[in-house]
């Protein structure tokens, strides 16, 4: 398969550069990592199918996931987000609001199986877990989901 659809890796982590990434490639898709906030800010002038944001605690870039957000919004704000980590899915929902309720109103969180073809990008985003990643099932599901999210 061809990978020409770049994916902003917006607030890496460990999780993402090591699981996610390799995902991303059998999605279709290639992951291009911010290294930092000023390569973030750099990296954002580019155009993408979509970011990436982790909902770990920590990450090179310098900044939280909320901060992180608030500029992938600010500079791309059409881009559609997709918050990823290890955590269950009540806590991974509850950082993905945290990250976003200042800037979007009436924001939908939806899981691989709870995402939709169509819905509103610019208020949904995808949530994806390292369990979703797990099995052939699962990741089948996550595969539909993130090509659907990025379209």
């Amino acid at each position: 398969m061809s990978v020409e659809k770049p994916v902003l890796l917006a607030w890496p982590h460990t999780f993402i550069v090591n699981q996610v990434r390799p995902f991303l490639i059998e999605a279709g898709y290639i992951g291009v990592g911010a290294r930092d906030l000023d390569h973030l800010r750099s990296e954002l002038a580019s155009s993408f199918k979509g970011a990436i944001i982790s909902a770990a605690v920590t990450s090179p870039v310098e900044a939280d996931a909320a901060a992180v957000f608030r500029l992938v919004h600010e500079r791309q704000p059409g881009l559609p987000v997709v918050f990823a980590g290890m955590a269950d899915a009540a806590t991974m929902g509850i950082s993905a609001e945290r990250a976003v309720k200042d800037l979007v109103s009436n924001a939908v969180f939806a899981g691989p199986a709870d995402c939709r073809p169509g819905s509103n990008r610019r208020a949904t985003f995808l949530i994806l877990r390292k369990d979703d990643l797990l099995n052939l099932a699962t990741a089948e599901l996550a595969l539909r989901a993130l090509r659907s999210h990025f379209g």
